[in-house]
C-alpha cells in the first residue's frame, strides 16, 4: 500500500511538473508575429512604444510625477491607433490587449505613489511588449525586454544597459536582458 501511494504521489508530482512546462511554454509562443502589418498600424504602435518608454524612463528617475504624466499621454496614444487598417487577425490580437493597456494606463494615472504606480508598470510591461513582437513595431530599432528577479516583473528597453524602473536609483542595474525584437 506504501508502494501504492508513493508511485501515486511521483506521478501526480511529475503531471503537474509537466503540466507548469508546458504552461510557460505556450505562454511564450502564444504572440503572434504578424510580418505584412500595414506600415500606418507599425508607426501608431511605435508611438506606444514611445510613450512607454516615457513612462519606464520617469519610474528608472524615481519621478512618479512624469510617470503620471506620461501614462496619460500613452492613454491618448491608444485610442489613436486606426485599427481600420489591420487585418482581421491583426485587429483580433490587438482587441485582446487593448483594453488592458487602457486599464494598465488609467491605473498608472491614478497611482497614489511610485511604489503604485511600479506595480501597474509590470502589467502594461508584459501586455506592450507582446504587442510590440506580434506587429513588429519598434520602428527598425532593437527593443529589449529586460527580467528583474527581485521585482519579478519585466519591462522593454530600447538599449542593452539594464536600467530597472522598479528599483531606480536603488538598484539601478538589477535585472537581465529575457527577449528582443530586431
Amino acid at each position: 500500500m506504501k508502494k501504492i501511494k508513493f508511485l501515486i504521489y511521483i506521478l501526480a508530482f511529475i503531471t503537474i511538473n509537466v503540466n507548469a512546462q508546458s504552461k510557460a511554454k505556450n505562454k511564450t509562443s502564444e504572440t503572434p508575429v504578424f510580418d505584412n502589418t500595414n506600415e500606418e498600424v507599425k508607426m501608431q504602435v511605435n508611438n506606444l512604444l514611445m510613450d512607454y518608454y516615457k513612462i519606464k524612463d520617469a519610474l528608472v528617475a524615481d519621478n512618479n510625477v512624469e510617470a503620471l504624466a506620461a501614462a496619460k499621454e500613452f492613454k491618448k496614444a491608444i485610442e489613436k491607433v486606426d485599427m481600420n487598417k489591420m487585418t482581421t487577425a491583426e485587429h483580433s490580437y490587438y482587441m485582446s490587449l487593448q483594453p488592458k493597456l487602457v486599464s494598465d494606463a488609467e491605473k498608472l494615472n491614478n497611482a497614489s505613489d511610485i511604489k503604485n504606480s511600479r506595480a501597474h508598470f509590470q502589467t502594461l510591461s508584459d501586455n506592450m511588449f507582446s504587442i510590440v513582437k506580434a506587429f513588429k513595431a519598434n520602428n527598425g530599432n532593437a527593443a529589449y525586454f529586460d527580467y528583474c528577479p527581485m521585482a519579478k516583473a519585466g519591462w522593454i528597453s530600447n538599449s542593452t544597459g539594464i536600467k530597472n524602473p522598479y528599483y531606480g536609483k536603488k538598484m539601478m542595474e538589477c535585472g537581465s536582458i529575457k527577449d528582443s525584437i530586431k
